[in-house]
């Protein structure tokens, strides 16, 4: 495997050879006393426990949700966003609220998968402030019980890169005072769905959210370059998270513990987030004084990301110099994550403070942003690792990873990587219990100015969605039949990812 990329004829193609052989002998090569008590031993005895499966959002899959209320706004900000920005909205996307049963059918019957990581909407649950949509509660308490009914596991999201508008209007997560009607928002849906989910996760990405709203202004509320809020609207974020994990798991009054009184089946509820890692390296064909810089820029940015996010879930406190401070504190931090999510696609090369777009076809992917680049799976779980789950000893799922290409034969040699590097991180004691690549399916993608076609020009799914026809008919593509037939193969024969890596 890793000859292949031996043979590529540029410098920057040899060192990222360099790199990912690293990484596999990295792998290989670390002890294995890392292994939480009885993880391991779980997964090798039940394999058919690890979560295998694949990833959605619900504005990106479900449709329906650019309605508008009585005053003529979008009742979704990134709706609202879009329409004023000119850029197109989700509209019907997949149509997985109206399709989810048929849909469920063919991730188990044709993609065999037994996880499924599925966002809650916000919007469409609570449209207006205070007013809750028991209809849409149901509906989801039945794709719920869908799920299940064919075996495949649920992991809901709370939060993926979407707010009501109404929320937005009174400042969204930049003040503190507004978490709690998020907070009363995860209760209700948690009182909804109680009896069929045990792995929740609050947000999806604090930092991809936080970074694309008030730095990057690809979302709302649309703001450039202002990392003091950016790095508020995180501080909150996570404030948010615990007072979550404790409303719902707190040892004296949580509504699990009230609720186990009534029904004892009930799951017990791991609760977790998910943190996306994007590594940012130096350009490395330029002039020394210039890499140097590039590599400071490069630290800088790791720092922003990721600091204040793994100090709050070791000490409780959240610090950042931006270079004014933001601070939080929470005693209760480091006891109230069960799970760690990685959402984790490419590296970027900074030349200076500017990231650089791939020009390498062996590289490159139809998302201008994201390389070709399945060595991030190991550095991605071995930061996930080393900053906070081997502290706080909880499991790590890998909740985001994948390819946009149309190409099967790109998909199916970036999925055979993959799955011989988590082969090697499982067996060398890494606490990795899941893996749910995005997408099941093709989706709207979050659009940009830069990149502005959201629905056929990046394709990340295992299933093919033709746009073109009123009736978006699915089909399962080629180059996911690898992914199929490992899970196949892995479920069947009771071993952990016994592949032979050398063969296509």
């Amino acid at each position: 495997m890793g000859k292949r990329f031996d043979e590529a004829a540029n410098k920057e193609a040899q060192i990222e050879a360099r790199a990912f052989k690293n990484a596999l002998q990295s792998a290989a090569d670390n002890d294995s006393k890392k292994t939480p008590p009885g993880i391991m031993a779980r997964f090798l005895n039940y394999p058919e426990k690890f979560l295998f499966g694949a990833s959605s959002s619900s504005y990106q899959y479900e449709g329906g949700l650019d309605t508008k209320n009585k005053n003529g706004k979008y009742t979704n900000a990134n709706a609202q966003f879009y329409h004023e920005n000119t850029l197109p909205l989700a509209g019907k996307a997949i149509d997985f609220w109206n399709r989810y049963a048929s849909d469920i059918k063919d991730m188990k019957q044709e993609l065999g998968i037994n996880s499924f990581r599925i966002s809650i909407a916000w919007d469409r649950i609570c449209p207006a402030m205070g007013e809750y949509d028991t209809l849409a509660l149901t509906q989801y308490a039945t794709i719920m019980r869908v799920l299940k009914k064919y075996t495949i596991e649920p992991i809901v999201v709370l939060h993926h890169y979407t707010i009501p508008t109404w929320f937005q209007d009174i400042g969204g997560f930049e003040k503190i005072e507004n978490i709690h009607h998020f907070v009363e928002y995860a209760k209700k849906v948690y009182e909804y769905l109680h009896k069929d989910v045990t792995y929740w996760s609050t947000f999806n990405a604090i930092e991809g959210y936080a970074f694309k709203g008030y730095q990057q202004g690809d979302g709302p509320p649309g703001i450039k370059n202002n990392m003091y809020l950016t790095q508020k609207v995180m501080a909150h974020m996570l404030e948010a998270h615990v007072q979550i994990y404790q409303a719902i798991k707190g040892k004296t009054n949580g509504m699990y513990t009230l609720y186990k009184t009534v029904n004892p089946s009930i799951p017990l509820p791991q609760i977790g987030l998910q943190k996306n890692v994007v590594m940012l390296d130096p350009y490395h064909n330029v002039y020394f004084p210039t890499k140097v810089a590039s590599g400071i820029t490069s630290v800088i940015g790791e720092g922003a990301q990721n600091k204040g996010f793994f100090d709050f879930f070791k000490s409780g406190q959240f610090r950042i110099f931006t270079p004014k401070p933001v601070t939080l504190y929470n005693k209760l931090a480091p006891q109230s994550i069960d799970w760690i999510g990685l959402n984790v696609y490419s590296n970027m090369h900074m030349l200076r403070t500017k990231p650089q777009k791939e020009t390498d076809p062996n590289y490159m992917t139809t998302n201008l942003n994201y390389r070709n680049y399945p060595a991030g799976i190991y550095r991605g779980i071995k930061l996930i690792y080393d900053r906070l789950a081997k502290h706080n000893n909880i499991p790590i799922i890998i909740t985001e990873n994948g390819i946009a290409t149309d190409d099967d034969k790109v998909r199916k040699q970036f999925f055979r990587r993959i799955l011989y590097i988590i082969r090697k991180l499982i067996e060398k004691g890494y606490p990795i219990i899941g893996y749910t690549p995005w997408a099941s399916h093709d989706n709207y993608e979050w659009p940009t100015k830069e990149q502005p076609e959201a629905l056929t020009s990046r394709r990340y799914g295992f299933f093919f969605v033709d746009f073109t026809d009123s009736g978006l008919p699915r089909r399962l593509k080629r180059g996911a039949h690898y992914y199929r037939d490992f899970i196949e193969e892995f479920f069947k024969k009771s071993i952990i990812f016994n592949i032979d890596s050398t063969k296509e």
